[in-house]
């Protein structure tokens, strides 16, 4: 197995910044995990497992080991259970999941990035998370240098987060998931029912596919490429608040807001925009046009620039609301 030094993430996350990593190797096999974990003891240094990078923001150089994860295969255990290893992408996965008739991930189309980054970030999109449908994740535990099965309660899901957030010590290797057979379709989104009703369709006849069909133009007309233009797609959670402590808050009665689960999930973009600063850059770094949830940059942008601004957006909204932003993507 080959390790590289001072490797440069201009080709290995979607931002495309200057940053580089002190060491660098690509894991395409399970026998390579002792390899890799000697290495980082050998070294005393921490490291960094990545996918195809479109969920991280390098602020600095990384004075670690960087592993690059491509491990592939889909492996169907029945009707109801398919193992996916951690290297495969996740759109690709999805569609394969829908040309086996194993609905439910529809809602999820297009987020870019790998099957083992879904957990991690417990993605989500149109009504709809990952870990709904998470049975188990194989693990290397860089503490104990053993291979753990963690079941769905362990990996301490919740919104946009999970353990895997909270510890460095798991490498995930595969996601089992559980289909269900007379799963339905996930239509209650807004701006899938604005989509629905603008073409004319009908629902009762709508497949799993066409819901795909539906989240991906929606996605593509409102989400700029991250391979035209670095993003990591959405680079603000929404705001998440107890009704209790919401009610506190004297906000402006025109700002969206969905309640459930003595929740109140509150629009970060609609702050945002609202403060003006949807389409406005700073130097190389800007909110989208197209999304004020999406931060772009220009190829070469240093990741401290783009952090930078972020704490601009974030210091400025929580002048104004008393609502504070949080960053999405992992900072690295």
């Amino acid at each position: 197995m080959k390790f590289f030094e001072n490797r440069s993430f201009d080709d290995l996350c979607s931002l495309k910044v200057e940053e580089n990593a002190r060491f660098y190797c690509e894991l395409e096999d399970y026998d390579q995990l002792n390899e890799i974990d000697g290495f980082l003891r050998e070294k005393s240094i921490k490291h960094l497992v990545l996918g195809e990078g479109t969920n991280i923001v390098p602020i600095n150089n990384f004075e670690g080991l960087v592993i690059k994860n491509k491990l592939k295969g889909i492996t169907e255990i029945d009707e109801s259970f398919v193992e996916v290893s951690s290297g495969e992408n996740w759109n690709e996965f999805v569609k394969w999941s829908l040309s086996e008739g194993k609905k439910g991930l529809e809602n999820l189309a297009l987020i870019p990035g790998t099957v083992g980054a879904g957990p991690v970030q417990n993605i989500g999109a149109y009504g709809s998370e990952i870990s709904k449908f998470i049975e188990e994740i194989s693990v290397f535990n860089f503490e104990t240098s053993k291979v753990e099965t963690m079941k769905k309660d362990d990996c301490e899901f919740s919104y946009r987060s999970s353990i895997f957030q909270q510890t460095n010590k798991y490498f995930i290797l595969s996601v089992s998931f559980k289909f269900e057979q007379d799963s339905k379709l996930n239509l209650s989104y807004k701006s899938i029912q604005e989509l629905i009703t603008s073409k004319g369709l009908i629902e009762e006849n709508l497949t799993s596919y066409d819901v795909f069909d539906l989240v991906s133009q929606i996605r593509k007309k409102v989400l700029p490429d991250h391979k035209l233009n670095p993003n990591v797609g959405s680079f603000f959670k929404n705001i998440r608040l107890p009704e209790s402590e919401y009610r506190k808050l004297d906000l402006p009665t025109d700002i969206p807001i969905y309640k459930g689960d003595g929740e109140v999930k509150i629009s970060s973009a609609y702050l945002i925009e609202k403060a003006g600063w949807k389409g406005k850059r700073e130097g190389g770094v800007g909110i989208s046009d197209l999304h004020s949830l999406v931060v772009v940059c220009d190829k070469g942008t240093n990741g401290s620039e783009i952090l930078e601004f972020a704490n601009k957006v974030i210091d400025d909204i929580y002048s104004k609301t008393g609502l504070r932003l949080e960053i999405e993507p992992t900072l690295v």
